[in-house]
């Protein structure tokens, strides 16, 4: 039964990944902690954290890791099963009614919408993950410096995630 639920849950992650990034982690959040339990709310905050330092999809990361920590590999084999085929299918599906979409002002309106539901699932997570943070003035300054360097420069993120990391030990 395990298995079936990592599938389902991932499933569900996986269809409606729409925006991908940033928007599916209260998706995975709901599963995972809310759903069924896997993890607690503050081991989401803490593998969420490491999550960023591995590359990859969000989503892929944390399927390969619900479903190992509940099952093994069969669950991990799984739960990555079910976050792909969505998309996987959806894919397929759409490549033969791409031509009849993109002239159509219904999918444009349906594309905007979504672009402003994105936003705000992102607005979410900031707001979820902020406060899980142990806010001072260290952090306020880290988080403002960041965000002007990428507004400001041409500096990769992954770059700037590594330096701040490096300052943090020092700062930490």
């Amino acid at each position: 039964m395990v298995l079936i639920n990592l599938f389902v849950a991932f499933f569900r992650v996986g269809a409606l990944s729409i925006g991908g990034g940033y928007v599916l982690y209260p998706l995975i959040e709901r599963e995972v902690v809310n759903n069924y339990q896997w993890m607690t709310g503050d081991e989401f905050v803490e593998f969420t954290g490491i999550i960023q330092g591995i590359p990859g999809a969000i989503s892929i990361k944390f399927a390969t890791l619900t479903g190992y920590r509940v099952a093994g590999i069969p669950g991990m084999i799984v739960a990555n099963l079910g976050v792909i085929l969505p998309p996987a299918i959806i894919i397929i599906l759409l490549i033969s009614l791409m031509a009849q979409l993109q002239d159509s002002p219904n999918f444009a309106s349906f594309l905007k919408a979504v672009g402003f539901a994105t936003a705000g699932l992102i607005a979410y997570f900031l707001y979820t993950s902020s406060a899980a943070l142990s806010w001072n003035i260290s952090g306020f300054i880290i988080a403002g410096l960041v965000f002007l360097i990428l507004l400001l420069t041409n500096l990769h993120p992954g770059l700037l995630i590594l330096l701040v990391g490096i300052l943090g030990i020092f700062i930490f």
